[in-house]
């Protein structure tokens, strides 16, 4: 850290108005056009400071009027005299940023972002699984929630004998291994990145308490980007790196600025989630609106070294992007000196009065001091109408399986009512066609008998009258055949109609 504030001290004023450029004659160069592109873009940083004593007091008005940004909105018309042609719509999702005024940019991006978000691929994402034996799981959200960050990780057992050794020794040999250990954080590559890391600052007495927190706030959302690429990547940064960081990060995205007090820690915290749900892979609310953020309040309560540690990695990606490389020069490289010289007062003051209140409230689902519950970082207040869709579509799912079961139930009470009048039916047939059986049976015998006593009768009768009449000898045979002839005839003649009553009746 020494080095570093040694490498970046402001330059003692050049006598007779001359600066350093103008004592040096190029004679020739060998330089690509890569290089000689970073070289004037870092003349125009360097040129495009604003006076943060005087804000502009020696700038022609005309540069005054030129929409700003960068760190502290110290840059202006970069895009426009310095960068390759193209090199903006490669870069930003902001179209041309150096002739858009400041105060349309965000309303341009929210309009961007409500046209971009796809309600389908929100709800596809709703319940990821994160357990690993899940067939249905997607792996690359389970490795993102079990990964363990840089700044999550604790110290090892060497690290912890050597705090015991530590104590036991003089005061001199614990200040001499406390500042061999400070050394021993950054590896040899972050040690030559700080090194060789420049930018030009305004004095930080200089800056009020507005500008301070719109410093932080920005970094905020930077280090929100940063921290959803890195856990999705798990730690090894690929070629879309930047395009992550650059995307889910409003500052880098849209060059936005931030101006407390009417912008405040939840604003920037509900605008990152909400680009969270919108651009990348993983589109998990409780991912994006809780581990994430959980995420950059433990690199905040990290301190100054963890925090840098993360926005060298953050110039690593960029210098190896080939459109996003000018980032390090607008902002991440006068963060990098900027978190090294504030002190850790400063950090700790933040970080408890502004970005852990905003996340317990969170937490805790209430509203603050004045009532406003918009300002919550649940779904209602990032503006896309997740409450609604959710309810719509899960309302729409009940109704269907509703619908259907009780189509199902009915269509099978209907069935059950045909089946039971169907038999009914057969049952009343069969009974109808037994009881007519037995009918018919039971007068066949009825007939039957009938007939018999009939016969019966009208024999005795006969055979009573003959021997009454005490002629019985002298009866002729023939005349008794022909009698029983008659006698049969009729009776069989009542027998019909007898039927034919008893038939009507049944019938």
């Amino acid at each position: 850290d020494l080095l570093s504030n040694l490498v970046n001290r402001t330059p003692a004023p050049v006598e007779l108005g001359l600066n350093a450029e103008a004592k040096i004659s190029v004679i020739a160069s060998e330089t690509n056009g890569e290089a000689e592109e970073e070289e004037e873009a870092s003349k125009a940083t360097e040129g495009n400071n604003i006076n943060t004593e005087g804000h502009g007091a020696n700038m022609d008005l005309k540069v005054c009027l030129k929409p700003h940004y960068g760190f502290l909105n110290m840059h202006h018309s970069v895009f426009t005299d310095y960068a390759r042609e193209g090199l903006s719509y490669d870069m930003l999702e902001i179209p041309s940023p150096d002739d858009t005024p400041s105060d349309n940019r965000r309303d341009m991006r929210l309009d961007v972002e409500i046209d971009k978000f796809d309600s389908e691929r929100y709800l596809a994402d709703l319940f990821l699984s994160d357990d690993p034996n899940d067939e249905c799981a997607d792996m690359i959200y389970v490795e993102a929630v079990r990964f363990m960050p840089h700044w999550a990780k604790k110290d090892s057992v060497d690290d912890l004998i050597g705090q015991m050794e530590q104590m036991n020794t003089k005061s001199t040999t614990r200040a001499s291994s406390s500042l061999s250990s400070q050394e021993n954080f950054f590896t040899e590559d972050e040690s030559q990145r700080l090194l060789s890391t420049k930018a030009q600052l305004p004095l930080i007495s200089k800056l009020n308490k507005e500008q301070t927190k719109s410093i932080f706030y920005s970094l905020v959302d930077i280090l929100y980007a940063y921290v959803y690429d890195h856990r999705t990547t798990m730690g090894d940064c690929t070629c879309e790196s930047s395009w992550t960081v650059v995307t889910l990060s409003p500052t880098l995205s849209w060059l936005e600025s931030y101006t407390p007090p009417y912008d405040t820690i939840t604003h920037v915290l509900r605008w990152s989630i909400r680009r969270a749900l919108i651009y990348p892979y993983l589109r998990t609310f409780d991912f994006v609106a809780g581990m994430l953020v959980k995420d950059v309040v433990d690199i905040f309560r990290g301190g100054r070294r963890i925090i840098l540690r993360c926005l060298l990695q953050i110039q690593q990606i960029m210098d190896g992007s080939e459109f996003h490389y000018l980032f390090n020069k607008l902002y991440i490289n006068p963060y990098i000196c900027w978190i090294q010289q504030i002190s850790e007062d400063d950090l700790v003051r933040f970080v408890e009065d502004d970005l852990i209140p905003s996340v317990n409230m969170r937490k805790n689902g209430g509203a603050n001091s004045q009532g406003d519950v918009s300002c919550l970082l649940d779904k209602s207040s990032l503006g896309l109408d997740l409450d609604i869709l959710e309810k719509c579509n899960f309302k729409g799912e009940d109704a269907s399986s509703s619908s259907s079961s009780s189509s199902s139930s009915s269509d099978t009470e209907d069935d059950d009512d045909d089946a039971d009048s169907d038999s009914s039916v057969e049952d009343t047939s069969d009974d109808n066609q037994c009881s007519g059986l037995n009918d018919e049976t039971q007068l066949n015998e009825q007939d039957r008998s009938l007939l018999v006593m009939e016969q019966k009768n009208s024999s005795n009768n006969l055979l009573d009258n003959q021997i009454g009449g005490g002629n019985i000898l002298s009866l002729d045979s023939n005349a008794l055949l022909d009698k029983r002839e008659e006698d049969t005839k009729a009776a069989t003649d009542r027998n019909g109609e007898t039927k034919k009553s008893l038939i009507t009746e049944i019938g």
